[in-house]
């Protein structure tokens, strides 16, 4: 993977996000496809597959410091931001409730 000198920050991030999302994806298909298996096969590569989950915990390690060094409103945040903040309402208490207070002293 090349990078030119006009690909800017942004572009950076991008490039290694879809490449690191690419072999995250292909290792979790050679699990998949281990699981899927029947005999000896299996067998022998059933190993293999903590070894793929083990680099799949460096590659989420790897993306998080990326998410962390690119800038905020780098588009590989879409949907991953939120940019309003949102307050569920909580229902309002019925009209019978009393609510202790202050009583004096």
């Amino acid at each position: 993977m090349a990078i030119s000198r006009d690909m800017g920050f942004g572009g950076y991030c991008d490039s290694v996000t879809h490449e690191l999302s690419g072999m995250k994806s292909k290792l979790l298909g050679f699990i998949r496809d281990i699981e899927l298996m029947e005999g000896p096969e299996k067998q022998t590569l059933q190993p293999h597959i903590q070894h793929f989950r083990d680099i799949i915990k460096i590659i989420d390690w790897k993306l998080e410091i990326l998410r962390k060094v690119c800038p905020f409103d780098w588009a590989g945040y879409a949907g991953e931001v939120e940019r309003t903040a949102s307050v569920r309402m909580q229902e309002p208490p019925d009209k019978d409730f009393v609510a202790g207070g202050y009583i004096g002293g």
